[in-house]
């Protein structure tokens, strides 16, 4: 495989930033819109159906904060998408974990919280962690669509049976104080798909030549290519739009139902690191990305891990705070 020019690594992983600066500028939104939300009677039941959790979610938009994180974090896709394209997921996930940098700095303004040393070196390593990532010899992604079915299958086939079983203890567990976990692990894996899913939908539409006007029309509607043309290549543009669309809307309300019912210590480093290791798994069992220097680029995964494991404790100190208060010393981890 060949090496990612140097331009594409740097507007890779600058798109990287962007996207993760809109993913965790727009949590810090929407955890303050569900405090707002909470204060109204306004809780998210997955227990409740499809139709609850709409109606639920209808109600979630009417209230600012949320809305405009929900904005924020639909808007982080389309560089996401672009990022994913030009460097890959195993370039793209890693570097996302940065956001943490984002996610301090805005709740400190937003949610008008400190941080202490730690948070601070945890921050420093994150900001090392994608530079070492930038020149560890990142591959090019040649995806053949035709060749990568099997591996894809079976990848998908073990993650989204890990869901369904995490989401069906949840239900035997109703009630209890593992429920939360168990929803939060299966949405969490259903959200990590949804970015393995954007990484395919990124392949095909390079391959599928230069955007056209009617290519907008091919993500929703690309089967009718495939049908009447015999254009395989679309037929991955729409296959990779739509698992895109189905798992992470499928993944929303499982993974922000867990950060209300279960305990917040152990939320976040799950969301993480699913949300982290699952596209990274793909891009190298499924995608087949390597390194020139893998030692490095381990070494860089490491940090980014634990940084966010570190910077995680912080937003457990927000989560726990009261709606109307502020953590103490006391509160935020040292």
């Amino acid at each position: 495989m060949s090496e990612v020019t140097l331009i594409n690594a740097i507007v890779g992983i600058i798109l990287a930033l962007i996207t993760t600066f809109c993913f965790n500028i727009g949590i810090v939104y929407q955890k303050k819109g569900l405090k707002e939300a909470a204060l109204k009677g306004i809780e998210i039941k997955t227990e409740e159906g499809l139709v609850s959790i709409i109606k639920t979610f209808l109600k979630l938009f009417k209230v600012r904060s949320w809305g405009i994180g929900a904005i924020l974090g639909v808007a982080g896709w389309f560089p996401y998408i672009i990022s994913i394209g030009l460097v890959g997921v195993l370039v793209t996930e890693p570097v996302m974990a940065t956001g943490f940098i984002f996610f301090v700095f805005a709740a400190m303004k937003v949610l008008k919280e400190r941080v202490g040393i730690v948070e601070y070196i945890a921050i420093g390593i994150l900001t090392v962690s994608p530079i070492l990532i930038g020149v560890a010899g990142i591959s090019d992604v040649e995806l053949d669509l035709v060749e990568f079915v099997p591996s894809l299958v079976i990848f998908l086939a073990i993650s989204v049976s890990l869901s369904v079983i995490s989401l069906t203890l949840a239900r035997k567990k109703r009630g209890k104080s593992s429920e939360g976990l168990f929803i939060m692990f299966g949405g969490a894996i259903l959200f990590a798909l949804g970015g393995s899913a954007t990484n395919i939908l990124a392949q095909a539409l390079i391959q599928a030549g230069d955007f056209q006007w009617y290519t907008i029309f091919q993500l929703p509607f690309g089967i009718f290519w495939f049908i009447f043309a015999g254009n395989y290549i679309v037929l991955w543009v729409f296959l990779g739009f739509w698992m895109m669309a189905v798992f992470n809307l499928s993944s929303l309300p499982y993974y922000q139902s867990g950060f209300q019912k279960g305990k917040i210590l152990i939320m976040y480093p799950i969301l993480d690191s699913i949300a982290l290791l699952f596209p990274i798994f793909a891009g190298i069992f499924v995608f087949k990305q390597t390194f020139a220097n893998f030692p490095l680029f381990f070494i860089a995964l490491l940090f980014t891990v634990f940084a966010t494991i570190v910077l995680s404790k912080y937003q457990v100190a927000i989560e726990e705070m009261d709606t109307t208060g502020n953590p103490t010393k006391e509160d935020l981890p040292s």
